[in-house]
């Protein structure tokens, strides 16, 4: 069986200068299933939810659609089997946008925001 790390936000200001990560729990073997679950621990809404491979220049679709992602609140993003390093960029309400590139997901199974 593999384990998976949880990647966490640290600190207030990330929401408004951008995702500062650090990890949690001891270092496990890689899988190759680069979906995670984006735990919004802000005090703000997310709006929009992008993520891509980091060899693509292109964020692509919102992720969320047409819902939002509300304080407290978590949403599951599925991305295809082996694309491990991702960019990932987050619009909160008021249109302020954090992005975090080359974050290999493979290797964790939580993002919290912020």
């Amino acid at each position: 069986m593999t384990a998976r790390r949880a990647l966490f936000g640290l600190g207030a200001a990330a929401v408004a200068t951008a995702f500062a990560f650090g990890f949690a729990g001891a270092a496990q073997a890689q899988t190759t299933d680069p979906s995670f679950r984006l735990n919004n621990r802000s005090n703000t809404t997310i709006m929009e939810v992008y993520v891509s491979s980091s060899q693509n220049s292109n964020w692509g679709q919102d992720l969320l659609g047409t819902n939002v992602l509300a304080a407290g609140q978590t949403f599951i993003v599925r991305l295809p089997n082996g694309q491990c390093v991702n960019d990932i960029r987050i619009v909160v309400e008021g249109g302020q946008a954090t992005e975090r590139r080359n974050i290999n997901t493979c290797e964790l199974t939580d993002i919290n925001f912020p």
